[in-house]
C-alpha cells in the first residue's frame, strides 16, 4: 500500500506545467437547467484523455479524471459532484483525481466523494486517502470558515469487480458500469426514458450491449466522438424509449 501511495503522489507532481490557456477557463454551465439531460465538456492536460461531466436531474457526475480537469469545472460544480466515474486506472486517466479530491472539499464538498471504476480503484483510492491522511488533518485544524472540519476523502462504490453493475441510482438516474477483461470500463446512463453510452477508446462492449440509445460517446465513429467540444443536450427519440441492454450480459 506504501508504494501504491507514493506511486500517485509522483502521478500528482507530473500533471502540474504549462496549459494550453483555452482549457484553463472554468466551463460555465448556467444554460444547463435542473430537469435537462446534458453532456459537458471537461479537460485536462491532455486532451487524448476522456472526460465529460454529466448533468441529469440535477446530478452531477463527472466521467474521467486526466490531470488538469479541476482547473475546467467552475466552484460550484466542484462542491456539488455527485461523483466520479473512471474509465481505466491508467496514469493518464486517473492523474486529476487528486486534484478533485481536494479542490472539490476545498470548494465545499462536505461529504465522501463516491468514486467508482474497473477492478483495482477501491485500492487506489484507498491509498490516495492515505497519501493525504496528514495534510488533511492540519487543514481541518488550522483552515477558519471550512464548511466541514472533517476530511471529506474518496470513497469507493462496490462492483468493481464486475462485468455489469450499478454504480450509481438516485431514483431517476441510475448509471451502470461496463468492464472488459483489459480494464476498461463504459456507462450506460438512463435518465427520464432517455439513455446515453459513454465509453472510451479501448473498448465497445458498452455500445455493442447498450441497445439503442439517445447519444452515444465514444471512438467508433457512430455518434459523439472524443474530445467532446461543446454542451450536448439528450433529447429523447421520437418514438419508443431506449432499448435496454442491461440483461444483455452479466
Amino acid at each position: 500500500m506504501r508504494h501504491l501511495s507514493v506511486g500517485i503522489l509522483l502521478l500528482a507532481a507530473a500533471c502540474g506545467g504549462e496549459r494550453d490557456p483555452k482549457t484553463a477557463a472554468a466551463i460555465a454551465p448556467s444554460e444547463v437547467k435542473s430537469t435537462d439531460f446534458a453532456l459537458l465538456p471537461c479537460a485536462g492536460h491532455d486532451a487524448s484523455r476522456p472526460c465529460v461531466l454529466v448533468m441529469a436531474g440535477g446530478k452531477r457526475i463527472l466521467m474521467g479524471a486526466p490531470g488538469g480537469v479541476s482547473e475546467t469545472l467552475s466552484g460550484a460544480d466542484l462542491a456539488k459532484l455527485d461523483s466520479v466515474l473512471l474509465f481505466s486506472l491508467q496514469a493518464g486517466d486517473i492523474e486529476g483525481l487528486d486534484e478533485i479530491r481536494n479542490r472539490s472539499w476545498q470548494a465545499g464538498r462536505e461529504a465522501p466523494l463516491p468514486v467508482s471504476g474497473p477492478q483495482g480503484t477501491r485500492d487506489t483510492i484507498g491509498a490516495l486517502n492515505k497519501a493525504f491522511e496528514v495534510a488533511d488533518a492540519q487543514r481541518a485544524k488550522t483552515d477558519i470558515g471550512t464548511p466541514s472540519p472533517k476530511a471529506a476523502p474518496l470513497a469507493a462504490v462496490a462492483g468493481e469487480r464486475e462485468t455489469k453493475a450499478e454504480v450509481f441510482n438516485s431514483g431517476d438516474l441510475i448509471i451502470t458500469h461496463v468492464q472488459n477483461a483489459d480494464g476498461w470500463v463504459g456507462y450506460w446512463i438512463d435518465y427520464d426514458h432517455r439513455r446515453a453510452i459513454i465509453e472510451p477508446c479501448g473498448m465497445t462492449q458498452a455500445s455493442q450491449f447498450g441497445g439503442e440509445a439517445d447519444a452515444a460517446l465514444g471512438c467508433d465513429g457512430a455518434g459523439l466522438s472524443w474530445p467532446l467540444t461543446r454542451v450536448e443536450q439528450i433529447e429523447p427519440r421520437a418514438y419508443g424509449k431506449p432499448a435496454s441492454g442491461a440483461d444483455a450480459i452479466s
